[in-house]
């Protein structure tokens, strides 16, 4: 495993899709982590990366097709090809488009964000898989 950069934020974003309906405390219940731990990470305020073993737990538990390759990107850690899994599927595009216009400002730059944070990680990626020849 290499090491990347953490990025709170996203981990954050990525922690509230995962945790889907139910309230931190249940999440945190179900990924047999405590409601502290979980609070610090879903806020941002927990200083390192979580450790690749509490991401796995979240990974597990996680809804909403979040999945243990993009909390460990977030947490700044990338995976060999061995370890990856995904599950794939792709939402209409008109109905991306049209969350997307009711964004509000702030939450666009948020979404544009995480759209430059995917890039950078698909340009990563294809230049790793480019160096393996």
């Amino acid at each position: 495993m290499k090491s990347s950069k953490w990025n709170k934020k996203i981990f954050c974003m990525l922690l509230e899709q995962a945790k889907g309906v139910r309230s931190w405390r249940q999440f945190a219940a179900d990924c047999d982590i405590s409601y502290v731990q979980m609070r610090k990470l879903a806020q941002g305020t927990q200083e390192n990366p979580p450790r690749p073993k509490l991401i796995h737990k979240i990974a597990v538990k996680a809804f909403n097709e979040v999945d243990l390759e993009d909390l460990m990107f977030a947490a700044g850690v990338t995976l060999s090809e061995n370890m990856a899994f995904r599950a794939v599927s792709q939402p209409p595009a008109e109905s991306f488009y049209e969350k997307y216009r009711s964004l509000s400002g702030k939450d666009r730059r948020t979404v544009n964000e995480f759209v430059d944070f995917l890039s950078e990680r698909r340009n990563r990626e294809e230049t790793t898989d480019g160096n393996e020849d």
